[in-house]
């Protein structure tokens, strides 16, 4: 029995010596044995968003939607597509080569529907942020935000001539300025102006006309006194421009008095007409406004002083050449330009009357601002001048 024992603990000593002599000859353990790694082609979901429309519509009606998703990767992705909100979207079996997969390259559309609200209308805007997932890959994200188009304004400058009246029967010429200063280009349309003194509107431009931002077009109205006009002692009427898809429109009011019409000599009579001065620039005064004071051609009085880095801002003190003055206007000179404080009741038509000054622009070179105590820039004697403003 010892013997048997004996040779059986003999043949495990041997059985462990060759187990060990099995494993341990090579001395680097499993765990550090270089594994071979897969290699996993990448895949990139690409997501687009377009609104149709683009700006936002009225309350009640619809916004659609498309979303375009591309495979930009190098990997076909198998399963389902999936958009976050009420978006349907087709089987990745119908799109491509039809196998199942969305395949490199491979492009499909989704579409969605929104029914516009009271709330969005009046908040502006309606924005969503939108991802696409497709097998658990994820798009990137985009936002789309449909807003109001940006506003079309109308300014709408209305003067008179003459400027006072004495009895019924005579004619006074309202003449209309209308202004686009908005940042887009308005029609081609017919623009129009609404005058209280007409029962019809009256037509501005030909009918295809289009108007770009700081653009203007005049049109003139004739209107007849009465014998009411004369009992009451005053004219006052209101006037809106219209046309060309704007969205907003700035009114002109004017009044116009009974009484003997103003006339205002020139101031400088001396000077003589077609000859050429200097002229020393003082605080507030722009380059057109000098020329108008002078009765010059504002275009010729720009080209006559190249040494200006940038005419439309010259600094006091500064001297300019005043060319062939008075060929287009009564020889004024200076000063060229006044101030006056905006008192209650007051109108841009009252207030250009007293300083001899063009309400159109008088309006523009105050910003359109008439507030009750606000200093005013005014264009002395610059009724009949040459526009544009040039300021």
């Amino acid at each position: 029995m010892k013997k048997l024992v004996f040779v059986f603990a003999l043949v495990n000593l041997v059985l462990a010596s060759c187990s060990f002599s099995l494993f341990r000859g090579d001395t680097t353990a499993a765990s550090d044995l270089p594994l071979a790694t897969p290699t996993i082609a990448p895949t990139t979901i690409e997501l687009a968003v377009q609104a149709n429309p683009s700006t936002l519509p009225a309350a009640g009606q619809i916004i659609k939607y498309t979303y375009t998703v591309k495979n930009t990767g190098a990997a076909a992705v198998p399963g389902t597509i999936a958009i976050t909100g009420a978006v349907t979207c087709p089987q990745i079996n119908t799109i491509g080569n039809q196998d199942g997969a969305f395949d490199p390259g491979e492009i499909f559309t989704c579409t969605s529907e929104y029914a516009v609200t009271a709330d969005d209308v009046n908040r502006g805007s309606v924005s969503s942020m939108t991802t696409a997932t497709v097998s658990g890959i994820i798009s990137n994200s985009v936002t789309t935000t449909v807003s109001k188009p940006p506003a079309s304004v109308l300014n709408l400058v209305k003067t008179a001539n003459p400027v006072n009246y004495s009895q019924s029967g005579q004619t006074i010429t309202y003449t209309y300025v209308i202004m686009n200063s908005g940042a887009t280009t308005l029609g081609p349309a017919q623009f129009t102006v609404t005058d209280s003194a007409f029962s019809t509107p009256v037509n501005c431009g030909d009918p295809t006309v289009s108007l770009n931002p700081t653009a203007t077009l005049s049109c003139t109205a004739s209107y007849v006194t009465t014998q009411a006009d004369v009992d009451t002692g005053s004219i006052t009427t209101n006037a809106t421009a219209s046309g060309g898809g704007a969205t907003t429109a700035q009114p002109a009011t004017l009044t116009i008095t009974k009484g003997t019409t103003v006339v205002v000599p020139p101031s400088n009579p001396n000077l003589t007409a077609g000859s050429t001065i200097q002229h020393k620039v003082v605080t507030g005064e722009w380059l057109w406004q000098i020329a108008r004071c002078y009765g010059a051609d504002p275009s010729k009085t720009l080209q006559a002083n190249p040494q200006l880095p940038n005419p439309a801002y010259i600094s006091p003190d500064t001297t300019v050449t005043v060319p062939n003055i008075g060929s287009v206007g009564g020889i004024y000179g200076p000063p060229c330009i006044g101030s006056h404080t905006v008192q209650a009741g007051e109108t841009w038509a009252s207030i250009a009357q007293k300083y001899n000054a063009d309400p159109y622009i008088l309006q523009i070179v105050n910003a359109y601002d008439l507030t009750v105590g606000r200093v005013l820039k005014v264009p002395l004697n610059s009724a009949g001048g040459v526009l544009p403003v040039g300021k």
